[in-house]
């Protein structure tokens, strides 16, 4: 796990590049501080390249795998951040073709298969990366990520020249250029907790897609999808038998598990106690002969930790298990802090407490195994994703139509007597903060930039035409795959890596993912039969996880291995008292909102924020709405941005 930057066709001479490939390395130190490196290109044409790289040791620990390394007679260059875990079957079979390795790294591999196989080299690879390989017989640069999009790269492409890297800073810092905030993005994070497609908060800074590549040569780039989410029609599901399916699940999901295990330095696991980290735990326990450690953060807040849970289980596979309670003023003194390290506004409130386990963690181990992915893949937001029953209802019968009381129950939850279309529907569901808090929380002036699109409903319209095939319930479970893991997996990346740990996915291997996306709803949204007809008159919040099943594939595989507690958990998240801190809140908080030196002050209608902190605009939202101003006022403080 590494930092990766550099800088492609600059005109720039190659002094001046080494002094601003080593202001990169400084930037991203936090993300690999084990050792760096920089290598200088020159095409002849004085036009100078860089690479430059940031160590996390993790795999082949010994000097000859360090960054940015080259092969063929130093033809190829590379800066990567990630794992590649079938880095070994991939070596073997590339030994049997001719190839031959000095190191036991995977980046060595990485190479070795660009050589062989061309980009169709990504295909083969199983695992979690971001990075960028120079051909000095091209002069032509690849930039490329990761199917889901685990590690970030974003890049700046003007003319000619292009500058790139883990995180915006880097870009941010390359030139004197004014940076100027994305007002869409900004939009987009009030709706759904980050930017959507490849918009970065900054303008002309983008966030390379995930499962692409882009391949540059001088003044020509061209950018293709070597994978794409699956998405399935029903009449193409499969379904060959529940109990091959829990086997077949469980071999990929053991599988996975086992891959992320590979490391020549110490790991562990989050364990919050929630259904999807104790199955990590318990399959590691399994796996390894020597006790795992687990780690787990929690409020002091009454019902804000799950310490519990967490304990119960780490108690059944006798785990080395260490919980922090983290209290209010900790909490937002550490917000600066952190999001310096995302140049961005925080997109999870739990991002912060992340941050501050990863610093106590980082104390013995360097890799920590973590549960995102579980809910998207296997249907867990029961409430949002049985929604789409709602809908069914709605417009399959008509709303005049409704039995009485199921009428009663859809209008005293959505308060509408129909909706327009899918789309608006799923947005609706969806979105963080209501239609009537945003269009309240925005000054008139700068919502103009939206151009009557709150809600960035083309972008959903843009994806949405590609679904057609598939039902309701799955749509809103493809594109939480799609989007809302991404925020996860930001959130993830930000936060652990701060602290130089690397963190690891096992939901998220695609081979899981294209397989559990051939299965029927009914393997991950399962109503319960004897309930019959109650359901039929009850909406869809009266309904999950009562009244049916969520991710039934993942409880059925762990009904015998984990306690009962765990396995009918209900769907908590990980709760921060928001609203407890922040609604009529502590005056040292929310002061900087309202002083004559607010950075959002031409942003946001100040004195509709003072009436929701001060409790007089009610909303279940509220608490959040005030952080997420927080924290963008704080971003544009610490970077000097302007609403302009």
């Amino acid at each position: 796990m590494c930092g990766i930057a550099g800088i492609y066709n600059s005109k720039k001479c190659a002094e001046e590049l080494k002094q601003i490939g080593n202001k990169f390395i400084q930037l991203l130190n936090h993300r690999g501080p084990d050792g760096n490196g920089i290598q200088l290109f020159s095409d002849h044409q004085r036009f100078n390249s860089c690479l430059t790289h940031n160590r996390l040791s993790i795999i082949d620990l010994s000097s000859d795998a360090n960054q940015p390394m080259s092969k063929y007679n130093s033809r190829l260059w590379i800066s990567f951040n990630g794992e590649i875990y079938n880095f070994r079957e991939l070596r073997d079979e590339l030994h049997s073709k001719g190839e031959r390795f000095i190191t036991n790294s995977d980046t060595e591999v990485i190479l070795a298969s660009y050589k062989v196989w061309g980009t169709k080299c990504f295909e083969k690879f199983i695992g979690m990366w971001a990075l960028a390989i120079y051909d000095k017989d091209e002069n032509s640069l690849i930039l490329c990520r990761d199917r889901l999009g685990i590690k970030p790269l974003y890049y700046k492409s003007v003319g000619h020249e292009v500058v790139f890297g883990s995180e915006p800073k880097v870009i941010l810092s390359y030139s004197n250029d004014n940076h100027y905030i994305n007002s869409e993005s900004l939009s987009d994070y009030f709706s759904y907790r980050f930017p959507l497609g490849n918009k970065s908060f900054y303008k002309n800074i983008k966030s390379l897609d995930p499962g692409s590549y882009i391949k540059f040569n001088k003044n020509i780039f061209k950018k293709k999808y070597y994978w794409k989410l699956p998405a399935i029609a029903e009449k193409e599901k499969v379904d060959i038998g529940e109990d091959k399916i829990l086997n077949d699940v469980s071999e990929l999901l053991t599988s996975s598990i086992n891959y992320r295990m590979i490391s020549d330095v110490p790991f562990g696991a989050f364990l919050s106690g929630g259904l999807d980290s104790s199955i990590i735990v318990s399959e590691m326990s399994k796996l390894n002969k020597n006790k795992i450690r687990t780690y787990n953060i929690g409020f002091k807040e009454d019902k804000f930790n799950e310490f519990i849970y967490a304990t119960e289980v780490s108690n059944l596979f006798k785990t080395k298990h260490t919980q922090i309670l983290m209290d209010e003023n900790e909490y937002f003194s550490s917000m600066p802090e952190i999001i310096k390290y995302k140049d961005g506004p925080l997109s999870v409130p739990n991002e912060i407490a992340i941050h501050r386990l990863s610093k106590e963690l980082k104390k013995n181990i360097s890799v920590v195994l973590s549960g995102e992915g579980a809910d998207e893949l296997f249907g867990g937001y029961g409430r949002i994703f049985r929604s789409a029953y709602d809908f069914s209802r709605f417009h399959k019968y008509g709303v005049d139509n409704l039995n009485k009381d199921l009428k009663k129950n859809l209008l005293n939850k959505y308060n509408v007597n129909d909706f327009n279309s899918e789309i608006d529907f799923f947005i609706s569901q969806y979105s963080y903060i209501d239609f009537t808090m945003k269009k309240n929380l925005f000054m008139s002036d700068y919502s103009k930039q939206f151009q009557n699109n709150l809600f960035n409903k083309n972008f959903f319209e843009n994806e949405w035409s590609n679904l057609s095939k598939l039902e309701l319930h799955e749509k809103f479970i493809y594109f939480f795959q799609k989007i809302h893991l991404q925020g996860l997996l930001g959130r993830l990346d930000c936060s652990t890596m701060s602290s130089s740990v690397e963190g690891r996915v096992p939901f998220t291997d695609h081979r899981l993912i294209e397989y559990v996306n051939k299965l029927p709803l009914k393997y991950k949204l399962r109503f319960d039969t004897k309930f019959g007809k109650i359901i039929e008159s009850l909406n869809s919040d009266q309904i999950s996880e009562k009244y049916d099943v969520t991710k039934y594939t993942l409880r059925k595989m762990y009904k015998d291995k984990l306690p009962e507690s765990i396995i009918k958990r209900l769907k908590v998240g990980f709760p921060v008292p928001l609203t407890k801190w922040l609604v009529g809140s502590k005056a040292e908080i929310t002061d900087k909102l309202f002083s004559s030196n607010s950075k959002t002050k031409d942003i946001f209608d100040q004195s509709f924020l003072k009436e929701v902190i001060n409790n007089k605009k009610n909303s279940k939202n509220a608490g959040l709405l005030i952080w997420m101003v927080l924290n963008v006022e704080e971003w544009m403080h610490s970077y000097d941005l302007s609403a302009g």
